[in-house]
């Protein structure tokens, strides 16, 4: 190869990554022509955002009018709010299990974007992101802790500081086949705060990958005792 083909190579491949040529949509893979979006047309038709009256405090769906679902009515929250872009159903489901057990990593930052977003549109004002910690076996298994992953990338995208402070200490059952009582109980004295002088006075932001009972946040938000403010955010809630 000589020195001219490889600046045309090198020229090339500065261009594809400044103006890619084949912008593909981050649930399906289908190509897309608009490098500004994340969803084809397709999924765009599928209900993917959580959107419309939603409860203040969990930000599940609830019917128009109504301000908390009977669910935060009946439970006692640590946190303030929850702020999620997208429904956890369909193809948001099966985009969401990719991230986080099939090594697609690269979805990190898009959904992380459309986190950023959604809390820029919340008007949420935090100071530090703490991810949702994951057991260290769970971790050596899959090889990365989703939650720190869409964590690191909000810090990149919003200047703020993400402080890795939360540790799981206990390996727990698989939350997903646990009702909301079971999902406390199996979480009790599972987390660790391990430095409270970080979260002191601060508006605390806890992320997650999903939110569906909210058992998870509400243990990690009950140990910010000190911080001015607890919210929450995750890329998809799945609806109660």
């Amino acid at each position: 190869m000589t020195i001219k083909t490889k600046l045309i190579t090198l020229k090339d491949k500065i261009l594809e990554m400044i103006f890619p040529s084949k912008i593909k949509c981050i649930l399906c893979g289908k190509d897309i022509p608009d490098f500004t979006k994340f969803f084809c047309d397709s999924c765009l038709e599928d209900d993917i955002f959580n959107n419309g009256n939603r409860c203040q405090k969990c930000d599940t769906k609830i019917k128009e009018g109504n301000i908390i679902c009977d669910h935060c009515k009946e439970h006692k929250r640590h946190f303030d709010s929850c702020h999620c872009p997208l429904n956890y159903k369909n193809m948001v489901r099966q985009a969401l299990l990719k991230f986080k057990s099939d090594n697609a990593r690269y979805l990190a930052e898009p959904f992380a974007k459309l986190i950023h977003q959604r809390l820029i549109e919340d008007n949420v004002d935090y100071d530090i992101i703490v991810p949702v910690p994951s057991h260290e076996k769970t971790i050596k298994k899959r090889g990365y802790n989703p939650a720190k992953l869409l964590a690191d990338e909000l810090g990149k995208i919003s200047s703020k500081p993400v402080a890795d402070i939360l540790c799981k200490n206990v390996l727990t059952k698989n939350q997903k086949i646990l009702n909301y009582q079971e999902r406390q109980e199996n979480l009790q004295n599972s987390i660790i705060l391990t430095d409270k002088k970080q979260i002191k006075n601060k508006n605390v932001l806890i992320v997650d990958d999903i939110i569906t009972t909210s058992a998870t946040i509400e243990v990690c938000a009950s140990l910010f005792v000190g911080a001015r403010n607890v919210y929450a955010c995750a890329v998809a809630r799945n609806q109660l």
